[in-house]
């Protein structure tokens, strides 16, 4: 008997092993889609921007003047815009009622989209821009005026006058590094400028645009751009060369006081490139090769989104890309697209199976389940191989049906005297 019950048991217990084994472990980065080519040739393109009125809308522009207009939960969805240059557009930025935004490039380009029409026109009075390559445009928080920069470190604030004719007023007049990035806080007065090697300024718009620079160029860092995707601490982040993040505190009250730290990511390889907003408090931060980081402004962390490995696994074609921005999609910010120079739009989302807390209860049920099963099943294999405890079982079972069936007779006869009792008396 016992050779027979120790093959049994071993099957068993190797069965509840396997079982238990059986865990899903989830992906902690999204997954890529296939790709929306908005072209068979190359775009060039250099920048992305979302906003739009009542439903998000996205400007892509670069070379050659060139712009479209793209529907931010279904990029298929797409409107070709006619730009009066042809020189290439390098930064974009709504207005923060979303019915208008103004793209910016080289040799002092300065246009206005208008989504009524879909027109996209010359700004006017931008001619002073003219032989001066604008890398970088943001709208104040109030909307009342921009902020437009770039080539020798020239800044403007921008606004439409009487007539609509637009009323410049130089804020830095002195040539120095080049303007790479300009955001402004979203609820504040404040926005912040990021340049290639003098460090980082704020601009006061309650204090007729005063600029005040608080730092970061003691180690001659490249800034290339700058969020203020948080609205409750009145944080700001820029990226820099190296992987450097440098963390701006705004002093709303005193912004000459303002600070940076800066922060350097060792985790990852590759340079930051640009940097969007994807939700609340969080941005992310596209990457030379091509990958992406999620930089949570709160927190102060950063983590993968897009792993470059993934995408060469994908497709060394895709990895050879350049990243020129991503956005988020409205309802979900774990879905969104990434945009390459070239004209590709990849749909980024949360793998399959990505519920840890959901798997996890999964096998805890699976596991109770096996736990009740499994004994049975030992009982059952130990029985089916042993011989005295079939005897025995079948031996009792067998006793007590004779024991029932004699109870059933004794009832029956008793039941016969008391009716031939009850008859004869």
């Amino acid at each position: 008997m016992a050779n027979k019950v120790g093959p049994a048991c071993t099957l068993v217990c190797l069965l509840l092993v396997s079982c238990l084994a059986s865990t899903v472990t989830a992906e902690g980065t999204v997954e890529l889609d296939e790709v929306i080519w908005l072209s068979d040739g190359d775009l060039g393109l250099e920048v992305i921007a979302a906003g739009g009125e009542t439903t998000q809308k996205i400007l892509v522009a670069g070379a050659d003047g060139y712009a479209r207009l793209l529907d931010g939960d279904d990029p298929n969805i797409q409107i070709e815009l006619a730009t009066p240059v042809d020189d290439t557009i390098r930064a974009i930025d709504w207005h923060p009622r979303g019915m208008t935004a103004i793209l910016v490039g080289d040799n002092g380009a300065m246009l206005r989209y208008a989504s009524e029409d879909h027109s996209v026109t010359t700004v006017s009075g931008s001619a002073q821009l003219n032989n001066l390559d604008m890398a970088a445009i943001a709208w104040n928080a109030a909307g009342a005026d921009a902020y437009v920069g770039g080539e020798d470190g020239y800044l403007w604030a921008y606004h439409e006058g009487e007539g609509g004719q637009g009323v410049f007023q130089l804020l830095i007049s002195e040539p120095g590094s080049a303007i790479t990035g300009i955001a402004c806080q979203a609820e504040e007065s404040l926005c912040v400028v990021t340049t290639e090697t003098d460090g980082i300024a704020i601009i006061d718009s309650n204090s007729n645009h005063t600029v005040h620079w608080i730092g970061g160029d003691s180690d001659g860092r490249i800034w290339r751009g700058v969020n203020c995707a948080e609205p409750v601490f009145n944080r700001c982040v820029a990226i820099g060369d190296g992987r450097a993040i440098g963390i701006i505190g705004l002093d709303i009250q005193t912004p000459e006081r303002s600070t940076i730290f800066t922060n350097i990511i060792p985790s990852i390889s590759g340079e930051f490139t640009h940097i969007h907003t994807r939700e609340s408090s969080e941005a992310l931060v596209t990457m030379a090769p091509f990958q992406v980081m999620a930089w949570d402004l709160s927190a102060g962390e950063a983590y993968e989104w897009v792993e470059y490995e993934e995408v060469v696994e994908t497709s060394s074609d895709l990895a050879g890309e350049r990243l020129v921005g991503s956005w988020a999609t409205t309802d979900n910010a774990n879905i969104g697209f990434i945009v390459t120079s070239f004209g590709g739009i990849i749909e980024f989302h949360p793998p399959v199976e990505t519920d840890v807390w959901t798997d996890s209860l999964i096998s805890y049920i699976l596991g109770v389940v096996v736990l009740i099963a499994v004994p049975g099943s030992v009982l059952g294999l130990i029985f089916m191989n042993s011989e005295t405890l079939q005897k025995k079982y079948f031996a009792r079972r067998n006793a007590k049906y004779e024991a029932a069936e004699n109870a059933r007779i004794e009832k029956e006869k008793a039941e016969k005297r008391a009716a031939r009792k009850a008859k004869h008396s």
